[in-house]
């Protein structure tokens, strides 16, 4: 990569953000440029970043555009070159959803929409609601995005691009979130709302399709989609029902024909060594310990003092989606960026011993989860991580008096 050429466009990127016009900008950059290439772009954006230029919440206002002015000139779009096309693939899977979430805007949203802008009826608003409530499901593909592409993309240095799409992902959430809401509350939603929405979530597509896709093409190789793959199911997939090689079924004969021809296994490693693992406090073998962990309740997460995640518990009713691609992922990219400095200045405080522990809690429908963080310490009090355990308690919310092994 010329350091160069990434030097001039980062010099054109700050006149974007510093409020010269878009037509403008363009105008000079395809003057010079011509052609760049999606991971140029985003390592300027990184150096920019990295030098305090400019912040991500800066680069999440602008996102879209940047898209206008750069998006017809990256040589992957300008190429034609698309993610693999091969049926149950989770690059095809992940573009067939984009296809399919397309064809839902266009058709039974943009329809509800007008019909709710034309007439407010409570047929009108009902369905809006059942609208805004299938869209909604585009939360598993996000959460597909986040969990299982971006820790592959920050091994390979490529973080600002992650935590700017993060960000904006958010905001989706944010806005449906809002308007379904709204809607259930106060009855309206305002149609300044459902157009942001609308324009969002296309902006989004576009940039998932043409820019994220020739990225992890550069950073992905045969076990990273492997393991995307068998991750993929535990976190679900969206907007894909009906479309031929995209279907949760297709993706599962793709992985299990691809992990028998590899000779990979469709669960953790083989352990060749079934000795115990002893503790102070007594001992296990290997599928003890695993199925312990795996049977307390809620999850269980350990962050090591390198901040980087080492373990998590896998069981059957997690409360949050977790992968096996975020072991060796650093823990500040595990969360969006609207909530890192606190995670950030949580870990500083266990490390620096002003804190032992913290506690979250979150209402989520009739669900209410808790959220705890435990400083993790030696005898010596030197500190050797965080644990974090998050479980769903609503139904611990409601005991009264006792209950014990006598009655």
């Amino acid at each position: 990569m010329d350091d160069r050429k990434i030097a001039r466009l980062k010099e054109i990127i700050e006149k974007l953000h510093s409020g010269v016009s878009s037509d403008a900008v363009k105008i000079e950059f395809e003057a010079e440029f011509g052609t760049v290439s999606a991971e140029e772009l985003a390592a300027a954006e990184r150096k920019l970043m990295e030098s305090g230029a400019i912040q991500v919440e800066q680069v999440q206002k602008l996102c879209d555009v940047h898209a206008s002015v750069f998006g017809s000139s990256i040589e992957e779009i300008h190429q034609g070159k698309q993610a693999d096309k091969t049926p149950g693939h989770p690059a095809f899977v992940f573009i067939q959803e984009n296809a399919g979430l397309t064809e839902f805007l266009d058709t039974e949203f943009s329809s509800a929409v007008m019909a709710y802008k034309q007439k407010k009826s409570d047929d009108a608003k009902a369905n809006l609601l059942s609208a805004l409530k299938s869209l909604s499901k585009l939360d598993k593909h996000y959460a597909r995005k986040e969990n299982l592409f971006f820790p592959y993309m920050e091994k390979a240095g490529i973080t600002a691009p992650p935590k700017v799409m993060w960000g904006v992902d958010d905001e989706i959430r944010d806005l449906w979130k809002a308007a379904i809401h709204s809607l259930q509350t106060d009855g309206s939603v305002q149609e300044s709302v459902l157009d942001k929405l609308l324009e969002q979530v296309h902006s989004m597509i576009n940039k998932e399709n043409n820019i994220l896709m020739p990225m992890l093409q550069g950073v992905m190789d045969g076990d990273a989609w492997l393991t995307v793959a068998r991750d993929s199911a535990d976190i679900g997939y969206c907007f894909n029902g009906g479309i031929e090689g995209a279907s949760p079924s297709d993706a599962l004969t793709w992985y299990r024909w691809n992990a028998s021809m590899s000779g990979k296994q469709d669960f953790a490693v083989k352990q060749e060594d079934s000795g115990e693992i002893v503790l102070p406090s007594g001992h296990f073998n290997l599928e003890e310990l695993t199925w312990m962990l795996n049977t307390l309740p809620g999850d269980v997460t350990f962050v090591g003092v390198d901040d980087k995640v080492r373990y998590f518990s896998e069981g059957k009713d997690r409360v949050f989606p977790r992968t096996r691609s975020i072991v060796g992922r650093e823990v500040a990219y595990c969360h969006p960026p609207k909530s890192l400095a606190v995670v950030q200045k949580l870990v500083e405080d266990f490390k620096a011993g002003l804190k032992d522990s913290e506690s979250f809690w979150i209402q989520k429908g009739t669900s209410f989860i808790l959220i705890r963080y435990f400083a993790v310490r030696n005898e010596k009090q030197e500190y050797l991580g965080v644990v974090e355990v998050t479980e769903e308690i609503s139904s611990l919310r409601s005991l009264e008096g006792q209950k014990t092994l006598l009655s």
